[in-house]
C-alpha cells in the first residue's frame, strides 16, 4: 500500500494502479479527460484496504490458504519465498 502511493505520488506513473481505488479517483477515471495528478494518502488507502478486506472486498492468500484476519501469524523459513496473493473481488454485472 505504501510502496503504490509513493510510486505513483513520484510521477512515475499517470494512473493509480493500486489495489484499492481512492476515495474520489473513480469518478477521475471515468471521465474522458485525462485528470490531473493528486498526491494519495497511503494512510487512507490502508485504511480502505482493510474496510474491503472486512467486507470480503479482498482476499489474502498466503501460499495456498486464505487469511482469516489481517494479524495472522506466518513462519518465515530461510530460503523458502512466501508467496501471498491479493484478490479484488468485484460484483458481476446482472448475476
Amino acid at each position: 500500500m505504501y510502496e503504490e502511493c509513493v510510486e505513483y505520488n513520484s510521477g512515475h506513473q499517470e494512473r493509480f494502479r493500486g489495489l484499492v481505488i481512492p476515495e474520489g479517483m473513480e469518478r477521475e477515471l471515468n471521465t474522458p479527460t485525462v485528470p490531473r495528478p493528486r498526491k494519495i494518502d497511503w494512510e487512507k488507502q490502508y485504511a480502505r484496504a482493510q474496510e474491503a478486506f472486512q467486507r470480503n472486498g479482498i482476499i489474502v492468500l498466503v501460499v495456498d490458504e486464505q487469511a482469516d484476519n489481517l494479524e495472522e501469524t506466518v513462519t518465515l523459513k530461510l530460503g523458502e519465498p512466501l508467496e501471498v496473493t491479493f484478490l479484488k473481488l468485484v460484483p458481476l454485472v446482472g448475476g
